[in-house]
């Protein structure tokens, strides 16, 4: 990554310009790959009212739906 900085914003606090020298772009599909591996304990999976299983995620400009009889198939 070149010339890629952020700032951090909360309440109201407001850093100043932070350099950003390594990561994945905002996009790129390898992120979607990482958030599967890394992040997939945080999906929720919820019962339908018919007993099946389905789940959602999000992740840059991608959306994950799935539904199935159980989470494992």
């Amino acid at each position: 990554l070149r010339g890629r900085r952020t700032k951090l914003s909360f309440d109201s606090y407001l850093s100043e310009w932070i350099p950003i020298t390594n990561g994945i772009g905002q996009g790129d599909l390898l992120s979607m790959i990482l958030y599967i591996i890394y992040n997939s304990d945080l999906v929720e999976i919820e019962k339908t009212n018919k007993g099946r299983e389905r789940t959602l995620a999000w992740v840059n400009d991608a959306t994950f739906i799935v539904v199935g009889d159980t989470f494992h198939k």
